[in-house]
């Protein structure tokens, strides 16, 4: 990837220890990537940054409330984060294996759901590999598009030109 297909990726966890480990785990994991992750303990701090930004992933803790008492939790973040960027993808963070917790961060939009377990860095690294993909495949689709817009269009220029010289200058053509 170039400099100009970096992946800015936010982390916003309030447990310091667990951020730095998680930072560490993708940064070895996607080493061939060009990466930028930002750090955040609460998720107010994340929104700060986050329209100057516009990362492609955020992995965000559910339980932002925990070190911080007045903060927002991670569903409140989450709705926020897909209100300004519909297309920024959201992998929910939690100590909590509740069936609940899963259905309530994906029907705000979450794009994964992982349960901080001892694989939780695999699914961590699974998830965001998934979306690398996604982001890849998503930018094939765009230039795609363009290039076919260009085709039609050098088609429709040559065949209007061919017309106009039929209608105005028939002879240029025997």
């Amino acid at each position: 990837m170039s400099t100009k297909n970096q992946i800015d990726i936010f982390l916003v966890e309030d447990d310091k220890i667990f951020l730095l480990a998680l930072k560490a785990d993708i940064e070895a994991t996607f080493k061939d990537e060009v990466l930028k992750i930002h750090s955040f303990a609460t998720g107010e701090a994340c929104m700060q940054k986050f329209t100057q930004v516009m990362p492609k992933v955020v992995i965000l803790d559910y339980f932002l409330d925990g070190k911080y008492p007045d903060a927002a939790n991670g569903i409140k973040v989450l709705d926020w984060i897909k209100k300004e960027s519909f297309e920024t993808n959201v992998i929910i963070l939690t100590n909590d294996d509740h069936i609940d917790i899963a259905l309530e961060a994906f029907h705000h939009g979450a794009s994964d759901y992982v349960v901080k377990t001892a694989t939780k860095f695999k699914k961590i690294n699974y998830s965001l590999s998934n979306i690398f993909k996604i982001i890849e495949a998503k930018q094939e689709t765009r230039r795609y598009k363009f290039l076919t817009f260009v085709l039609f269009m050098c088609i429709a220029f040559l065949v209007g030109g061919l017309i106009a010289i039929q209608i105005f200058s028939p002879s240029l053509l025997k």
